[in-house]
């Protein structure tokens, strides 16, 4: 009779297939802020995650400009604002540490704005090699124009990369190989309503790399699933 009576609760929002009623947001026990703070800050819920815009990291980026201007950046605020104004590290050794910077501002922005969601079909989410069948092929290590051609035709992850091993680190985090020596460590920040149409979102962190390689990139996005058995969806990538 419980069971019958949460079904049909279930019909007037979406179906008994799903996990469904209020579904807090959750964040990973990945977001860290040790490399920006002397302190570590807590980030349990979307409230966190607005302060960290402005305030003060434990250090500063020196920043040059195309026209050889320096400036100093110690918050996400002014490193954004600075990019957006063609700012780019001082020395070319610092620049992938100043992009990975620059994700992990934004992955909090984006924290910020989840919210509860009605429900959910995420709740079967787990690291293993079929989870590139499902997701979308844009997750994909992309690093020559052939790369990008094949992206424009592939359904999925798994049509571009070809994984032959998969080595969960935690619930949250995995690191996948593929056929040709590339190396992405896949990481869930966070999941919650990004979108405001009620669906369960999840917030995506990538690293990437080459086996033997000094190659490296990081990249976020935002998928969700539509339905138990679909596929992921890509929201956004950033």
């Amino acid at each position: 009779m419980n069971y019958l009576y949460v079904c049909i609760l279930a019909i007037f929002s979406f179906n008994c297939g799903a996990t469904s009623l209020v579904i807090k947001s959750s964040f990973s026990n990945e977001n860290s802020t040790y490399a920006f703070f002397d302190k570590q800050i807590s980030l349990t819920q979307a409230k966190d995650f607005p302060s960290l815009e402005t305030k003060r990291w434990s250090y500063e980026f020196r920043l040059e400009s195309s026209e050889g201007k320096y400036e100093e950046v110690e918050t996400c605020e002014a490193l954004t604002k600075k990019i957006k104004n063609g700012y780019q590290a001082f020395r070319y050794s610092e620049q992938k540490v100043v992009n990975a910077r620059k994700l992990t501002c934004e992955t909090w922005r984006i924290m910020s704005k989840l919210t509860s969601s009605d429900v959910s079909y995420l709740r079967g989410f787990e690291h293993n090699l079929n989870l590139p069948k499902k997701m979308p092929p844009e997750l994909s290590l992309i690093i020559s124009k052939d790369d990008e051609r094949n992206l424009a035709k592939a359904n999925n992850w798994e049509e571009m990369s070809h994984f032959k091993k998969v080595e969960p680190l935690n619930k949250d985090q995995a690191i996948y190989y593929d056929n040709a020596g590339g190396i992405q460590s896949l990481t869930v920040m966070a999941k919650g309503d990004y979108n405001n149409d009620g669906i369960e979102d999840m917030v995506l962190d990538m690293t990437n790399g080459v086996e033997g390689g000094s190659y490296t990139s990081t990249h976020g996005y935002v998928v969700t699933r539509l339905a138990a058995d679909a596929p992921y969806t890509l929201i956004k990538q950033f």
